[in-house]
């Protein structure tokens, strides 16, 4: 028997005031998308053994998914959307393609780039009439840069990290031994989890560094029970973002420990497996777009991003760039991204507020904000810098 695709069940309601309200202006909308050419971060990474460590795949796929599954909303305002995919390899190409794509009429970009190149163009284009969105760095110093023109629908490293902590400080595990790698994407990750576990009282009972060199002077720090040893803890959270020393570390350390962090239990915006609030549906629809590929939470941010965007130009009504650009910044902003709640953007640091997922490899264990972290005006803030705690850099 034929059924209603589900894809769009939850577009009808928007489609529909849009359509009762009556289009503003007929338009094709231009959305950027900004890449770096040949970004080792989706190269899938392999160990001599042939064994992934880390996934390859763009999450291009994800914005085009979000645009291509708006389309019944922004046909109800009688605009044609469109995604253009730039890519450069540079910082002063980055910005140099970006001043084409403004000159272009693309107001919205969507920046698929490491936080080094983010900050730069963010930084060297700030006055422009242009609204970036971040939607794969994580870094939480790009939150404290207060560039006008840019928001964050990636998670930084201390939702992330406050989402942790939350679930541990349910269960009691409060006592943590940390392993800290050597590269600064470690060390960021590392000061993260530190403000976070200070927010909730814990007890760092040490914080030591690992390496995967193997020679004899360094078997203190490349042996897992050797390095979890002479301690007392709860859990052992590790930074690692390469993920080749933590992949072994689970059943490997000298107390029969959880291991939380770079593997174990982590915490992201997004897990194939997590079967709530429509997110199944949105898990088979990328599967289907990318031939089998799974959602990650970098694909789910920039699915995200490109809907965030879609939305204001549908829902603003204008065709006045700082209608849009300040519409989409409000609180009257609304976006389903399949968490049971409705998501918008922080004032403070641009950061699009959003429940964060725990899982395994294979199952989502639970999601943040858990109950009982109370805000007193909004229980999303509950992961991430808050308000008083926000400085500009």
């Amino acid at each position: 028997m034929w059924r209603r695709p589900r894809k769009f069940l939850g577009l009808l309601p928007l489609a529909a005031s849009l359509l009762l309200s009556g289009a503003a202006f007929s338009a094709e909308v231009k959305i950027g998308y900004l890449g770096l050419q040949d970004d080792p971060r989706y190269h899938p990474d392999l160990v001599y053994t042939r064994i992934e460590i880390a996934p390859g795949g763009n999450p291009i796929d994800g914005a085009t998914m979000g645009v291509a599954e708006m389309k019944v909303v922004s046909d109800a305002v009688d605009q044609q959307v469109v995604l253009d995919h730039q890519e450069a390899t540079d910082a002063a190409s980055l910005v140099a393609k970006l001043d084409e794509m403004v000159k272009a009429g693309e107001q919205f970009v969507i920046l698929d780039l490491p936080a080094e190149l983010v900050d730069q163009v963010a930084g060297q284009t700030r006055e422009w009439p242009v609204t970036l969105l971040n939607a794969t760095a994580p870094e939480d110093y790009l939150r404290q840069r207060c560039y006008p023109n840019l928001l964050h629908t990636a998670a930084s490293d201390r939702m992330l990290s406050d989402a942790m902590v939350q679930l541990l400080r349910t269960r009691n595990w409060t006592k943590v031994l940390m392993l800290v790698g050597a590269e600064p994407r470690d060390k960021a990750m590392a000061a993260a989890f530190r403000a976070s576990a200070e927010r909730q009282r814990f007890n760092i009972v040490d914080e030591r560094e690992f390496t995967l060199a193997t020679d004899p002077a360094n078997r203190e720090k490349n042996n897992s029970l050797l390095i979890t040893g002479n301690a007392d803890y709860d859990v052992v959270f590790v930074a690692d973002h390469q993920g080749e020393f933590s992949r072994y570390l689970p059943y490997d350390t000298q107390l029969p420990r959880l291991v939380v962090g770079s593997t174990g239990l982590v915490a992201s915006e997004w897990q194939w497996s997590w079967d709530r609030d429509g997110s199944t549906q949105v898990t088979s629809r990328f599967e289907t777009l990318t031939d089998g590929r799974r959602m990650t939470g970098q694909d789910w941010s920039s699915w995200i991003a490109a809907k965030a965007i879609v939305t204001a130009y549908a829902k603003a009504r204008s065709g006045e760039y700082q209608k849009t650009a300040d519409y989409i910044r409000g609180n009257r902003l609304k976006i389903d991204g399949a968490k049971g709640v409705q998501l918008n953007f922080r004032p403070w640091d641009g950061q699009m507020r959003f429940p964060i997922v725990l899982a395994t490899h294979n199952a989502v264990i639970a999601e943040a904000p858990l109950e009982g972290f109370l805000h007193q005006t909004n229980v999303l803030d509950t992961l991430g810098t808050d308000e008083p705690e926000h400085k500009c850099q």
